[in-house]
């Protein structure tokens, strides 16, 4: 059964120290030192962070940095930051341990949850040395977590997830959505969207709210009422999942949590889109945004400027983002790209090629077509010959990873011998974006049509062009309103308003999917896993006896089609979905297979799953 298997509590203003005091002394105190005096408000702002880190953005705030600036007669500098540390730790560490009192209602609250059989975890902005000093002392009061991990034990601090993920190894849980994050600070909430794990905002007591308890009792109900919807919405607005009072409620909210992992998501994707994604990018939806304010444009900006940057480091190219799937831009490259008067080259070996041929002949274009088998790669030698007999071939199009069968095509030697041959190359990246080598300026590659829902794992309606600006600033040949990119690139740039309704939502969702792409490590590291898990199933499927369709050398790592033998797949489909396991049948091919994509939110032990499942179902007679 689904559960939550660990909860992770920050510390100050969290499980200790009722308002966050500690550390909000050793702030004021240390600018101060250097004349300038901050606000309550102001040395709270950053609250969360590694303390030098929060340092250092309260020197950044405009006018303390122009008042530093004023008391030194000089920029602001490294050796400054130090000092302002300094004199923070040196006021921290003397105070710690009278500012370190369990809050109410944590004690009993982390009895409860190890009753449950819960693991406590807790990070930090705190150093080790600092929290050595009080260690001893909390627990003394009946508070002392599985792990702490402090923000200088780890590479960087919030609101990356450093910290939550050597909880998780420490504590030996593989899942982020069986973790609970607790925090009394937005870069607590932070953290723990960062880390994909449920996140929780705590009110009472908070560097949020920011308030000692007798301050607290001074206050009417309707003057404290008013300041805690103003620190739940701050939480909500960093992305946590609920906002409680106080730790009264933990175990309630954990209870809810429960049941939602035990209706969301009851079987995983193995397929090659729409696919299994992360639980922070589909919550990245539940937002209402208006398009015309600057905070979204800038967004559709940021979003675009990231997606060309994964495929070429140059300003000659710029991506367009178009309302529907992945088809649709294959379309309006066919449509903007390609004169009816020049002749058109599709290379084909399977659906999506075939697929290119259907929308090139609707659009009315002058097209010729060399095919291939659909298990065969697209020979470099046979389109060379092909633009030799055809010379007058003004544009070459195909698709790099074919989702029928899985086959990876050559795209560096295609792409470059249209290219060298002067001709406009458009290609259709759909299932290999983000996961295979494209670079566009290197390759010769003028335009390639992708989709959110693929390698980027985002979620499926939103499909893109990254294409030349000379192209996209260039004249348009597009018959349809709807699909034209020059017209669409006139309207996102530079301000990023779409030309008709925005998929806001959706946009959204792939702004949080190509953050953690970043947080991931980019190309290399989806890469590396997606490789990892079409590994374990091949090695998992020749024990079974299931054999490929598609010979080795040209076999994706994105896809994968078996041959099924005398399997019934349908009966094999309904018998894997009861463990949780979806896959797809197969497409087009000339003999009875299945697919299995090993893209998307899964890793080598949902693979080694599926192949148990299917083991067993094989063993059973079918």
């Amino acid at each position: 059964m689904k559960h939550i298997d660990a909860v992770v509590f920050d510390w100050a203003g969290t499980t200790v120290d009722y308002g966050c005091f500690a550390p909000l002394k050793g702030f004021i105190d240390a600018f101060a030192s250097k004349g300038v005096a901050l606000t309550p408000a102001e040395a709270r702002g950053p609250m969360g962070l590694l303390k030098i880190d929060h340092i250092r953005a309260l020197a950044a705030i405009p006018h303390i940095n122009a008042e530093l600036e004023q008391k030194l007669g000089r920029p602001v500098n490294d050796t400054d930051i130090n000092e302002l540390y300094h004199v923070f730790e040196d006021t921290l560490l003397e105070n710690l341990v009278a500012y370190s009192t369990v809050k109410p209602y944590v004690v009993e609250t982390v009895a409860a949850l190890r009753k449950q059989g819960i693991r406590i975890g807790s990070t930090s902005g705190y150093t080790r040395a600092m929290m050595d000093k009080i260690t001893e002392h909390v627990a003394k009061q009946g508070y002392a977590p599985d792990c702490c991990v402090c923000a200088d034990e780890v590479t960087r601090g919030r609101p990356y997830p450093y910290m939550m993920w050597k909880n998780m190894s420490d504590l030996d849980v593989a899942d982020p959505r069986h973790v609970v994050k607790v925090g009394d600070t937005v870069s607590d909430i932070k953290e723990g969207v960062s880390a994909d794990a449920w996140t929780v905002g705590v009110v009472m007591g908070s560097s949020e709210l920011g308030l000692n308890e007798d301050e607290v009792r001074s206050l009417s109900p309707e003057e404290l009422l008013a300041l805690k919807k103003e620190t739940f919405a701050r939480f909500y607005e960093a992305g946590a999942d609920y906002v409680i009072d106080d730790m009264r409620e933990l175990p309630g909210v954990i209870e809810q949590i429960n049941a939602h992992l035990r209706e969301m998501e009851p079987h995983k994707l193995l397929t090659p889109g729409p696919l299994t994604t992360r639980r922070s990018v589909k919550l990245a939806q539940l937002v209402d945004h208006c398009t015309w304010d600057d905070a979204y444009k800038k967004l559709t900006i940021g979003v675009m400027n990231d997606i060309t940057n994964i495929c070429v480091n140059t300003d000659e190219y710029a991506t367009v983002l178009l309302q529907g799937s992945g088809s649709y831009a294959v379309e309006a490259m066919i449509q903007t790209f390609c004169p009816d008067d020049e002749k058109l080259l599709i290379v084909e070996n399977g659906a999506y090629g075939k697929r290119m041929i259907k929308q090139a002949a609707m659009a009315g274009k002058n097209f010729t077509v060399l095919s291939f088998d659909m298990c065969t790669a697209i020979d470099p030698a046979a389109v060379q010959k092909k633009l030799e007999d055809e010379p007058d071939i003004k544009t070459v199009m195909f698709v790099h990873s074919e989702t029928t069968s899985g086959l990876i095509n050559p795209l560096k030697e295609v792409a470059g011998i249209a290219k060298a041959a002067g001709k406009t190359v458009l290609v259709d990246t759909m299932s290999s974006f983000a996961a295979y080598e494209t670079d566009m300026k290197a390759f010769g590659i003028d335009a390639l049509a992708s989709s959110a829902n693929k390698c980027l794992e985002g979620l499926p309606g939103l499909a893109f062009v990254v294409a030349t600006k000379e192209l996209l600033e260039g004249k348009s040949y597009s018959k349809s309103l709807c699909l034209d990119l020059c017209d669409q690139y006139r309207y996102l740039y530079p301000d990023g308003k779409f030309r008709f309704t925005s998929p806001t939502t959706i946009l959204l969702a792939l702004r949080r999917a190509l953050d953690l792409y970043k947080l991931e490590g980019g190309l290399a590291a989806r890469k590396a896993r997606y490789m990892a898990n079409h590994e374990t199933l091949m090695a998992e499927m020749h024990r079974l006896g299931i054999t490929s369709i598609v010979p080795e050398q040209w076999q994706s790592y994105i896809i994968t089609t078996f041959d099924l033998g005398d399997i019934n797949f349908a009966d094999m489909y309904e018998r894997l979905k009861e463990h949780g396991y979806v896959i797809y049948p197969g497409k087009l091919t000339d003999k009875q297979t299945f697919r299995i994509g090993t893209i998307g939110d899964l890793y080598p032990k949902d693979y080694k799953g599926l192949c148990a499942c299917l083991e067993e179902y094989l063993s059973s007679g079918k």
